[in-house]
């Protein structure tokens, strides 16, 4: 199939996702459980044919790594080095797009590990390394992205050097270098107009290269960070989303204006109730701040970021949306989450492409637009990292702590029973909510159909002797157990937690594997593979 019509394809799956996000927002307003069900099997339909159409767009990143053994051949012979290419992963499939926007930043990273990180020969030798200097190249997936690695064995990069560098090119002053933590001196390497080398070649010293580097690879919604140890060698790796067409986002509102995350930002959600602000946000240097499991997290405001404050406005909840951006995290305060969906990520107007913190826009299911937001940008924007610094200068100046034990995070639940109750983290796939009118009665138990399959209920209520309360929407832990994955139904979600204080009894009914003390009240922690063995002994 020729790539003009590969990519007609994909434009009119991705009108019919929008077209699905519609009717089923329609189907939603109406309310009747017939249309539901029959929106519920259009939206497995169109889900199954966009995976289709996106797998038919999919390469493998062979197809750039092809070209690496001549490069790196040639260049080894100019420098007078010898290398030696490894590649790992070179069957990982990414979108056809994706491919040809990192084949210029990988073919510059390739050329500085030959020119900056691996010895001649001699050097090596007298290092008591082998003389021949080593490449690999990994791909692989991870967590719905793909990360791309390129180690080398080489000198590694002094982080003194880096900054004496940055300094005399005056990037940075020499106090401010002093302060550096070692990734952010890695950072600098990203920085315009930065070079290491001592002289200008064919290869390098014009000090331009990393900052485009970066620049390429966060302009399709990637990242990139350095680790390196001095005589060991260096990796780079590359964060990059497996398509840019269509992404799962999370949409959330202030001013009246809608806004979609990619959900590949997303790290948890957090609600401070508006009588609590004051007690809960505390304020380092004039950075709002709360404290989330004994750190402090910085806080942005995405109305005051993007221009759209109103100083009148009454006391209100804050929506809090924490998210991570090259490694650093903070807390997105918005007025409303609406949901996580699908969107089709349509290219801004040409006036708008210089604004760092929409790299373009959607159609929701009501045919407005709503601009998708760059979490780089608005860290960027919003100065989290100097916020970061502060925070940390904070930290290290506070009474020292005792030594952290290791914890576990928790999902606390309200099952219909007196006592709250808990699942431990690791033991959750997803939670997902879904309209009581697409259940359907098979066997003598309930079921929905769930991504191409089906997703049989058990309402924890009736396990554990609790009121199961009638409900338009079922609230659903999904929990699999080898092969087969049961839906845990539950009355209310109610926080993800790290508890201060560990069990404090062991063991207890059936299904329960303890107790502990979770936000001043006895919980009990479920066991989810007891629980799984006892909804199926009841089928």
């Amino acid at each position: 199939m020729d790539v003009g019509t590969l990519d007609r394809l994909m434009n009119l799956v991705g009108e019919l996702v929008l077209a699905r996000n519609q009717l089923v927002n329609a189907a939603a307003n109406i309310g009747d459980s017939a249309l539901a069900a029959t929106v519920q099997r259009v939206n497995l339909i169109t889900g199954e044919l966009q995976e289709g159409v996106m797998k038919t767009r999919m390469q493998p990143i062979q197809s750039v790594w092809s070209r690496y053994p001549r490069v790196v051949r040639d260049l080894a012979a100019s420098c007078g080095k010898l290398v030696r290419l490894d590649v790992e992963g070179a069957g990982t499939e990414l979108d056809r797009s994706i491919i040809e926007a990192i084949a210029d930043p990988l073919t510059h990273l390739v050329r500085n590990a030959i020119d900056h990180g691996i010895e001649a020969p001699s050097t090596r030798l007298a290092a008591g390394k082998p003389d021949t200097g080593r490449l690999q190249l990994r791909a692989y997936h991870e967590g719905g992205r793909v990360n791309i690695e390129l180690a080398d064995d080489g000198a590694g990069i002094d982080p003194a050097a880096v900054t004496a560098k940055a300094v005399e090119r005056g990037l940075i002053t020499a106090a401010r270098a002093s302060q550096l933590s070692p990734q952010e001196i890695y950072n600098l390497i990203f920085l315009p107009g930065f070079s290491t080398a001592k002289a200008v070649s064919n290869l390098s010293g014009r000090g331009v290269g990393m900052d485009v580097v970066r620049t390429n690879v966060e302009r399709i919604g990637g990242s990139v960070e350095i680790e390196s140890t001095i005589g060991r060698g260096t990796t780079v790796r590359i964060r990059i989303p497996l398509t840019l067409a269509i992404i799962p986002a999370l949409i959330v509102g202030t001013r009246e204006e809608r806004f979609a995350i990619p959900q590949v930002n997303l790290l948890e959600l957090l609600l401070i109730e508006a009588e609590a602000v004051g007690k809960t946000v505390e304020r380092i240097h004039g950075v709002p701040v709360m404290r989330l499991r004994g750190r402090l997290l910085a806080l942005v405001d995405l109305a005051g970021v993007l221009g759209l404050d109103d100083p009148g406005e009454e006391p209100r909840d804050w929506h809090v949306v924490v998210v991570q951006a090259d490694g650093v995290q903070f807390g997105l305060v918005v007025q409303d989450i609406f949901d996580t969906e699908e969107i089709v990520v349509k290219p801004i107007g040409r006036g708008l492409r210089g604004l760092e913190v929409y790299p373009g826009a959607t159609i929701m299911g009501d045919g407005k637009v709503a601009l998708i937001l760059d979490v780089n940008g608005l860290a960027n924007k919003a100065g989290v990292r100097a916020a970061e610094r502060q925070i940390a200068a904070r930290s290290a100046t506070a009474a020292p702590k005792k030594a952290d034990a290791p914890r576990s995070s928790y999902l606390l639940l309200r099952t219909g029973a007196e006592a709250p109750m808990a699942l431990p983290l690791s033991s959750v796939d997803r939670l997902e909510e879904f309209d009581s009118g697409i259940v359907e009665r098979v066997g003598g138990s309930d079921c929905i159909q769930y991504r191409g399959e089906i997703l049989e209920l058990v309402y924890l209520a009736d396990l554990f002797g609790g009121s199961r309360e009638p409900s338009d929407v079922l609230r659903v832990v999904v929990h699999t157990s080898g092969e087969k994955s049961l839906g845990f139904v539950v009355e209310e979600i109610a926080d993800v937690v790290e508890p201060e204080v560990g069990f404090v009894r062991q063991g207890g009914r059936r299904g329960v594997c303890g107790s502990m003390v979770i936000q001043g009240k006895v919980t009990e922690i479920l066991d989810a593979e007891t629980v799984h063995a006892m909804a199926n002994g009841a089928f």
